[in-house]
């Protein structure tokens, strides 16, 4: 009996332990040149200063200013120059402020934000971008601009799926693909296959690629009459 017990508190031991190591918050390191930190009942603050820097697993983040805060610093707030990178993800990052809750995996870059998918080779700028890990779903709002391929996209409001490489367009948005130029009030693009719909006020512009037409200038045989010269009577 003492033998039963003795094996069900150290299976229970396993799967207590097993728990906790999935429940394992990520792995944070940081550095900067100065650092001021506070804590508490799990409440902990830590501010860095001057060349900082946030590692969270593959996610970089680089400022003037990171701060870390809540619970296990679920959140973390960067300004002054921000940029960054996860290399696991296959993203950059740049904006004058950055605020991203590790819990969500959901961030938010402010100020002439700059986010590219270096998966597929996409650029997105906006004045501010939500970028939601999770489900890979990326929003700009105001002076929105997306280039892709030969693919170049300006609009108040869009939305770019990562994982469908779609791209829903609001907000007097335009589209130019080469010479062509497509706009309505919402435009949808695969920037896989390049495909494009319009929807509301289309309107629009395609140029023809015309084909050179090249003259051959060729060489009459040798003794021959040219048109040009006159036949002169003996």
């Amino acid at each position: 009996m003492y033998r039963l017990r003795q094996q069900l508190c150290v299976l229970v031991s396993f799967f207590l332990i097993a728990s906790l190591v999935s429940a394992a918050p990520a792995k944070i390191t940081f550095s900067a040149d100065k650092l001021q930190g506070s804590g508490g009942k799990g409440q902990t603050s830590t501010s860095l200063t001057g060349n900082a820097k946030v590692s969270v697993d593959s996610l970089n983040i680089y400022g003037e200013r990171i701060e870390l805060y809540g619970k296990d610093y679920r959140y973390i707030k960067a300004s002054g120059s921000v940029t960054g990178e996860d290399a696991e993800k296959g993203f950059t990052f740049s904006a004058a402020s950055l605020s991203y809750d590790r819990e969500t995996e959901v961030a938010e870059f402010m100020g002439q934000a700059k986010v590219e998918d270096t998966k597929n080779k996409v650029e997105t700028s906006a004045e501010r971008i939500e970028y939601n890990q999770k489900n890979e779903i990326i929003l700009l709002q105001m002076a929105v601009k997306l280039k892709s391929k030969g693919i170049a996209c300006d609009s108040l409001f869009a939305v770019y799926n990562r994982n469908t490489s779609m791209l829903e367009l609001t907000g007097k948005p335009t589209v130019k693909k080469g010479k062509d130029e497509f706009k309505a009030a919402r435009i949808s693009v695969n920037l896989d296959t390049e495909d494009i719909k319009l929807e509301g006020k289309v309107s629009g512009s395609v140029t023809e690629e015309k084909e050179e037409e090249t003259t051959k200038t060729e060489t009459p045989p040798k003794g021959a009459i040219s048109s040009k010269e006159e036949t002169k009577t003996p």
